[in-house]
């Protein structure tokens, strides 16, 4: 019997008669320590750190259920000859419907008229504004990033990316590498949005210089991890109004804490986290874990 440990929803159809499909949690997956018919654990990056000090002899594939891999031992997962793997697409589409959703509230100010639940409704036409021929920086143009773009493309919008080589990509005008031609340029742009993860070379990389150099109009989106920005920095320039604003779904603490001091600046919209939850992101999860399991213990790509 081979075994395949889960915390999602998956099941046993779709593959061998003799593999078991088993859900676990963080604490009942002691119970399969040492156990050598695990070939297979699909899981959160808490459950990969939990399963890399553990002993798996069969283990072959630790399928993480989120795009990121910040804080997954990788090296000692190789070294141990276990492939890993993140949901690659997964949440690529509600984080970009999330993104034009925030840029579209940012743009119409409906996030700032307080009377707009009340009889008399003030439109302040002066303030608002068009995505048409705007032009926006994606910092990231993976599968997110094109996703983002991809929308963005349909509001006629200039789309450039940032990314760790110059290559054409698909829906983006052109991408730059290498952050002293980002801080050249960064002032070319209406939004500037982050899809960047949480890794040693992203780590505080939108700082003080970047922020000033950016337009006074300028609005920032972060669908990325918020270590990638300085925070001080970053709510400094939102006081001062030194940017535009900013659209902010990733913090540290989820769900955001009402006392967290962003939420005090009229010119930020705070979204609760929830930028790749969606309906549909539970079954084409489940879909892409079971395919990239059954391939690995059938010895496939």
């Amino acid at each position: 019997m081979r075994i395949v440990l889960t915390d999602k929803d998956l099941d046993n159809s779709g593959f061998p008669s003799d593999v078991q499909v088993t859900k676990i949690t963080y604490k009942t997956m002691d119970d399969y320590d040492h156990n050598s018919d695990v070939v297979a654990i699909a899981g959160s990056r808490a459950i990969a750190m939990k399963a890399d000090k553990m002993d798996f002899p069969g283990l072959k594939l630790f399928q993480l259920t989120s795009a990121g891999f910040d804080g997954v031992p990788l090296a000692e997962f190789k070294d141990k000859s276990v492939i890993v793997a993140n949901a690659g697409s997964t949440y690529s589409v509600p984080i970009a419907e999330t993104v034009v959703f925030g840029m579209l509230l940012m743009a119409k100010k409906l996030h700032s008229n307080p009377n707009n639940r009340h009889a008399k409704i003030q439109r302040h036409y002066i303030e608002i504004q068009e995505l048409y021929a705007k032009k926006v920086m994606i910092l990231g143009a993976g599968s997110i990033g094109t996703e983002i773009a991809k929308r963005l493309f349909g509001f006629d919008m200039t789309v450039d990316g940032y990314a760790q080589s110059e290559r054409t990509r698909p829906y983006f005008n052109r991408v730059i590498c290498g952050r002293k031609a980002l801080a050249e340029e960064i002032g070319n742009y209406d939004y500037v949005i982050s899809t960047l993860p949480d890794s040693e070379s992203t780590k505080g990389f939108f700082d003080k210089e970047l922020l000033s150099r950016m337009k006074q109009t300028s609005v920032i989106v972060n669908v990325g991890r918020k270590a990638v920005f300085k925070e001080d920095a970053l709510f400094v320039a939102l006081k001062t109004r030194s940017i535009g604003g900013a659209v902010l779904d990733m913090f540290e603490r989820i769900p955001n804490p009402v006392t967290n001091r962003f939420r005090r600046l009229r010119n930020v919209i705070i979204l609760p986290g929830v930028a790749a939850i969606s309906q549909e992101v539970n079954v084409r999860l489940k879909t892409y874990c079971e395919a990239n399991i059954l391939s690995a213990i059938e010895g496939k790509r």
